[in-house]
């Protein structure tokens, strides 16, 4: 109840025990409220598959989940001989890269859990499913000023992707909130495409180090 004169200054939300423990979190908070009620995600923790925390509506999730597979599958045709969907399962779209020979080089996973209020986390693994840690120094190509955006997790957690529009680079480099000014400008075909041009597609080995 407000009270005619009275200057609000303070109040209290009251929450049930657990919600936010849980692994559904069924409503939206403001960036600002929900750094007070939610522990902060763990930062350098991107190498995951799989976020920590579910922050976005499961219901939500599966509607951008589902545009964003129409729009991968409407494009997988042309790029017939450089990359193909292998495995589909909510909220994972896994693509398998091919070298110029037609051999399986390594997978894309690309998670779209909490998508598209976070980026899609992005990770790599070899043709048998098995984590990569590390590219080949030579099978990494850099950009025109000579830096590689495939970084090796140096505690041996994987490699993340150094670039606009995946979990790793807004989490790691600008904060999540620089998404929201770019996020209507994202797309997910050239996001796969610029990931698959930063690796030599003329070997037909690139993967350095991945998980037993």
């Amino acid at each position: 109840m407000l009270v005619e004169g009275v200057k609000l200054t303070e109040f209290r939300l009251i929450f049930p025990p657990g919600i936010f423990e849980t692994s559904q979190i069924t409503m939206q908070l403001p960036l600002n409220l929900r750094n007070l009620l939610v522990k902060p995600i763990t930062r350098r923790s991107h190498f995951r598959v799989n976020a920590n925390f579910l922050l976005l509506d499961i219901d939500v999730s599966k509607l951008f989940f589902k545009e964003i597979l129409n729009e991968i599958e409407e494009k997988e045709k042309n790029y017939i001989g450089i990359w193909r969907i292998c495995k589909i399962y909510f909220p994972n779209i896994f693509i398998e890269v091919l070298s110029t020979n037609g051999v399986s080089l390594f997978i894309i996973s690309l998670n779209f859990r909490n998508y598209d209020y976070y980026p899609p986390q992005v990770g790599f693994l070899s043709p048998n499913e098995k984590l990569i840690k590390k590219f080949k120094e030579d099978a990494v190509i850099p950009d025109d000023q000579g830096r590689k955006h495939l970084i090796a997790d140096p505690n041996g957690y994987g490699v993340w992707v150094c670039l606009p529009g995946s979990f790793e680079y807004h989490d790691f480099y600008f904060g999540i909130d620089r998404w929201e000014l770019e996020k209507s400008n994202f797309n997910i075909v050239e996001l796969i495409n610029r990931i698959i041009n930063m690796v030599d597609r003329t070997k037909e080995i690139v993967i350095g180090v991945a998980a037993k």
